[in-house]
């Protein structure tokens, strides 16, 4: 008996189960057709009114326009519809609450036509109230009549103002072995006051030009220039020598060492001890009398960037005759007061300050610099306000002018 009550109980739980089954099933129907409908939450056959009053604030490139919106309690949002320069179809979407909105990506400082929709819970839209505006010039335009354009050892220096921080993609030409200027590198940065030298080139004369584009893919005219770069060479670390005056710190403290800073490899180092107080400093012979170019300065790597012992603000100074041991500067011509950058302060993006820190601090030396064998750092603060200094590498660029 007990036997049959145990199998009568199993008949009965098998049931149930696949009674559920099958109301899940009914369910997951139900839910997978609720799914393929699409369209308004609410439905209603009432189309709000037009918004009215549009006042507009003209920008570079953009407008904002401000507007009253109708009497209608269920407006959901208000819709402009314009045309870029380029020919593209914008739609914009503002909030109810919001009480304006902002059409951008024109190319040109010239009218266009905005058309503005009072949208509603169930996607009626009021009739169309069509709003002139006259955007000012697009930083994609304004930026590049600033540019200035630089004849620099083995290539040409790019400066402009971009005082609005658009971000924008300065594409740099050149000749190519037809004589036909073509993109030959793409910097992209938001930066007040932008700098780049292109490099690499023989001291021969050629076109180099820059064009700049926004992200609404709206084009400047071409910025042209023909130069013929200087001759520059970096200079041959094997040549360096240790030179230690009086005052200098001690660059091998922990797994720091003096060389690690001129040995090609950007995962060492060199390091002082802490708590030796400002500024710190360290002497280098290059081996050579050179005209310096530029100097590259790249920051310890890894989990220090912007941060720790990496220098800051520094000074660099040369001569070319025998320093004195006693570490005092006489004779000693500063060469450069030098700050080290880091994009995003600048208005730049977090990728820039990856890509910058991986290429390194650049500091260019005056065409009106003497020539010098050697060169004194002088490191007045670091990124962490550290009691110690720490470099991964220092490479000098120019012209070798006499072998020693």
């Amino acid at each position: 008996m007990v036997v049959g009550l145990i199998s009568i109980l199993k008949i009965y739980k098998m049931k149930k189960i696949l009674f559920l089954i099958a109301i899940a099933g009914a369910l997951a129907f139900m839910t997978g057709c609720e799914e393929d409908i699409k369209g308004p939450l609410f439905t209603d056959d009432g189309i709000p009114g037009p918004v009215t009053s549009p006042e507009v604030e003209n920008l570079p490139g953009a407008a904002i326009i401000t507007y009253t919106l109708p009497s209608d309690e269920d407006v959901l949002y208000v819709k402009a519809e314009y045309t870029l320069d380029n020919g593209k179809q914008v739609v914009t979407k503002s909030s109810s609450f919001l009480g304006y909105i902002r059409v951008e990506g024109f190319g040109s400082a010239k009218e266009h036509t905005v058309t503005l929709s009072a949208v509603d819970h169930a996607e009626n839209v009021s009739s169309p109230v069509q709003v002139t505006i006259s955007p000012l010039t697009p930083d994609v335009l304004s930026v590049k009549e600033s540019i200035e354009m630089i004849p620099d050892f083995g290539g040409v220096q790019f400066r402009w103002q971009n005082p609005n921080n658009a971000a924008l993609a300065y594409i740099i030409l050149s000749e190519d072995s037809t004589g036909t200027l073509v993109p030959i590198e793409t910097i992209y940065s938001g930066v007040t006051e932008g700098q780049y030298t292109i490099r690499g080139f023989e001291p021969e004369e050629r076109d180099f030009a820059m064009v700049l584009r926004d992200r609404w893919d709206n084009f400047s005219d071409t910025a042209k220039i023909t130069v013929t770069p200087l001759y520059e060479e970096q200079l041959d670390k094997s040549k360096f020598n240790k030179i230690v005056l009086d005052g200098d710190n001690d660059m091998n403290a922990w797994e720091g060492r003096y060389e690690f800073a001129f040995d090609n490899l950007p995962g060492t180092f060199n390091h002082t001890w802490a708590g030796e107080g400002w500024p710190q400093l360290f002497t280098v012979d290059l081996g050579v009398v050179a005209k310096l170019s530029r100097v590259i300065i790249l920051q310890r790597q890894g989990d220090f960037l912007y941060r720790h012992g990496n220098p800051r603000l520094l000074e660099i100074w040369g001569m070319k005759d025998t320093p004195n041991p006693d570490g005092s500067f006489d004779n000693w011509i500063k060469l450069k007061d030098a700050v080290a950058r880091r994009p995003t302060l600048e208005g730049g993006t977090a990728a820039e300050d990856q890509e910058h820190a991986a290429s390194g601090d650049e500091y260019s030396f005056s065409l009106d610099d003497p020539e010098v064998r050697y060169i004194r750092i002088v490191v007045n603060e670091t990124w962490g306000l550290t009691g110690f200094i720490h470099m991964a590498e220092v490479t000098f660029y120019g012209q070798v002018v006499e072998e020693i």
